[in-house]
């Protein structure tokens, strides 16, 4: 598998640059907000996306 900043750089060069994709991806979360979400929700939330995505 590519390493995580092989992957960034091609995904910025698609989207046009590292402003570009940066602006795609919103804001970064703060960390004590998402260490506050209890484990059922991230994986509910994460359930849902896939299952959204189609591949059921």
């Amino acid at each position: 598998m590519a390493d995580f900043k092989k992957i960034r750089a091609r995904a910025a060069n698609r989207k046009g640059g590292e402003a570009e994709l940066t602006s795609l991806l919103g804001p970064m979360p703060d960390n004590a907000a998402v260490a506050d979400i209890t484990d059922d929700r991230i994986l509910s939330t994460m359930a849902e996306r896939v299952f959204a995505a189609g591949f059921v």
